[in-house]
């Protein structure tokens, strides 16, 4: 089982980091068309376990009807749709560090970040949620 401290140093020595924080960090995810996704990884406590969540923008709450995301909830393999207080839809993931190690940051990286891409490209007005 990694430590929190053991997966951020796995994202500093992958990635060049947005924001590096005690508790969490962000990344910027580029794709091949040029696109960017800014992810959000966060460390928390839950069910006296450590947990790690990968949070991305998506659009605003105006951008994408409610039973839209609801629906789209309902097709997601791994995380979900998310709406914040601020009004701002995000897509998440969570995942326990208790059965991950530090390589299986990729997975749920890379689909947080293709998923909320292909999101925000069909709701989005913009790349810059």
């Amino acid at each position: 089982m990694p430590t929190w401290g053991e997966i951020q140093e796995y994202a500093r020595s992958k990635y060049t980091l947005n924001q590096d924080h005690e508790e969490h960090f962000s990344l910027v995810f580029g794709f091949d068309n040029d696109r960017t996704q800014l992810i959000n990884v966060r460390h928390f406590n839950a069910f006296d376990k450590d947990w790690i969540e990968f949070r991305s923008c998506i659009c605003k709450e105006a951008e994408m009807a409610h039973k839209v995301a609801l629906k789209k909830n309902n097709d997601f393999v791994v995380g979900a749709i998310a709406l914040d207080d601020d009004g701002e839809y995000y897509f998440i993931y969570s995942v326990c560090l208790e059965s991950m190690d530090p390589e299986e940051f990729e997975l749920p990286l890379h689909v947080i970040a293709r998923t909320a891409d292909k999101l925000e490209n069909d709701y989005a007005a913009s790349d810059d949620n």
